[in-house]
């Protein structure tokens, strides 16, 4: 760490006696399906992919070894507002359930602030209780609501409604690229009325843009590829107009901003996996006068299971110990951590209430799986089975063997799966039958056990009986049961709980039922 850390501890200092009497605004931006290394600032091969964000890594810190917990979107986003995994609070998939805590909207409107969220809605939190929120749909005919200005307008919105109000914000700002649609992808150029409206300012070439090695770099997915890029770029332009309305207002040196992405891209092996191009992400924090501009922290592992008691430590509120993770603002100060080399990662279901299972553990080097469905007929319900590159590469599969191999195992998996990711990013050489890594999956098998008993998960009874067939068919055919009954009692649509919109979900859903 740089010799600053003694300033910036007395900077720290300064700013909690501020805060005190004026609490800051906190800005939390993240984005819908954007891979961790998509960012210039965190690698990305394109040029010029995203000014906007980079600005933020300029200005702030930004976390190398960053997670969610899940990798589809509901569940990877209420672990941010609950401090809860998606076992403990109940919300496997896409529907609501009570939650008998507060959120992080919650405790904030309780400490003074004006609490907004724009888009994303009836994904955010259990309650979805915001002061005020903004939402479009992502469907074609309305899609021109992803743009920069109607970004702009929705969070000057909010700063003036916090202004009227005098009080601190907490703008939840969830920008929806590169979420599919892609731009330029079949179903927009159907829609040119609406493409030429959402143009990002940069469009890519498939020749601009490289392939991701779990994809083997195929030419057949770069025109995919390089309309993902074209979108997350114009999502840096809605990241840009939101920025743009902070400056206009003079607030930059009053709001923290805190950046993140949900999960990974909307391809085979990423989204709806706990692969690293599903569940690592970027992470920035700019904090005027606390978090050191440009800085990476490349040592300390955190995930989305912090971010509630950051944002508790931040406004001075006491962090309860039912939480399960743990502030970061001493990272954000410069601090070590001990006890910051393991996150824990998961899966449940599917929005169509199909239950996947999955649970996995990271360390610096390592990811261990465990697919508890995986029986070798099984297919995996992953959302990927509705993208372009699905279609793709099931083609490929049908006349190269590489390709049939690698199909066969997106779709079967195998109960158990590591991998050395530090050097095998794409996670495609699975090293648990290799003899000479059994004393890391025993390992991390214990370090997963002890996690799952410590959360009462009830993924545990099946990882116990891991080798026994029959005993995890049975564990599968009786949660198969408990979702498909849950699903008949709900209404499988969205309708707000708490503000009578169509923004929201249906029914409330209890955990312990």
């Amino acid at each position: 760490m740089p010799q600053t850390s003694l300033v910036l501890s007395a900077l720290f200092c300064a700013s909690v006696a501020f805060a005190s009497a004026q609490k800051p605004n906190i800005l939390f931006i993240t984005m819908d399906d954007m891979n961790w290394d998509s960012m210039g600032s965190y690698g990305s091969p394109v040029e010029d992919i995203t000014p906007h964000m980079d600005s933020l890594a300029a200005q702030g810190m930004r976390f190398h070894h960053a997670f969610v917990q899940s990798s589809t979107c509901a569940p990877s986003r209420n672990v941010l507002h609950t401090g809860r995994y998606p076992h403990v609070s109940g919300m496997h998939g896409f529907y609501s359930v009570k939650f008998p805590h507060n959120t992080v909207p919650e405790y904030l409107r309780e400490a003074g602030y004006f609490t907004g969220v724009v888009q994303k809605v009836p994904d955010s939190t259990p309650t979805n209780d915001f002061d005020r929120y903004w939402h479009y749909h992502k469907s074609l005919p309305t899609q021109r609501g992803s743009t920069p200005v109607e970004y702009a307008k929705a969070f000057e919105a909010m700063v003036t409604g916090a202004k009227v109000e005098g009080k601190p914000f907490y703008a939840v700002i969830n920008v929806i690229d590169p979420h599919l649609p892609f731009y330029n992808g079949p179903m927009m150029r159907e829609q040119s009325d609406i493409w030429d409206q959402t143009s990002p300012s940069r469009v890519y070439s498939p020749d601009e843009v490289p392939v991701p090695g779990f994809l083997h770099g195929h030419p057949a997915f770069a025109q995919e590829v390089a309309d993902y890029y074209s979108t997350v770029r114009r999502g840096d332009d809605c990241v840009g107009a939101v920025l743009d309305v902070l400056r206009q207002h003079g607030l930059e040196d009053d709001t923290i901003i805190i950046f993140l992405s949900d999960h990974g891209m909307s391809m085979p092996f990423a989204k709806s996996t706990l692969y690293p191009a599903g569940v690592r992400t970027p992470w920035i924090v700019v904090w005027p006068g606390v978090a050191e501009p440009g800085y990476l922290d490349a040592e300390h592992m955190i995930s989305a299971i912090d971010y509630m008691p950051t944002i508790l430590d931040i406004i001075g509120a006491p962090v309860s110990e039912e939480l399960e993770g743990r502030s970061i603002v001493p990272l954000i100060r410069g601090e070590q951590q001990a006890d910051r080399n393991r996150v824990f990662v998961q899966l449940n279901e599917n929005p169509n209430a199909t239950v996947r299972p999955i649970r996995g553990i990271y360390t610096r080097d390592f990811v261990y799986i465990f697919n508890p469905w995986s029986n070798g007929d099984r297919i995996a319900t992953m959302e990927a089975r509705w993208y372009r590159s699905w279609q793709t590469m099931k083609e490929l599969a049908g006349r190269d063997p590489l390709f049939a191999e690698r199909f066969d195992f997106l779709k079967y998996r195998t109960t158990e799966e590591l991998y050395a990711y530090s050097v095998d990013p794409d996670a495609l050489n699975n090293l648990i039958d290799n003899p000479h890594y059994r004393a890391i999956a025993d390992q991390l098998r214990g370090e997963m056990e002890s996690w799952m008993d410590r959360t009462d998960d009830y993924v545990l009874p099946a990882f116990l009986d891991r080798e026994n067939s029959e005993a995890l068919e049975a564990f599968f055919q009786h949660h198969q049961a408990i979702a498909h009954e849950r699903a008949k009692d709900t209404e499988w649509k969205r309708t707000n709980n708490h503000h009578g919109s169509t923004a929201g979900h249906s029914k409330y859903y209890d955990p312990n039922q």
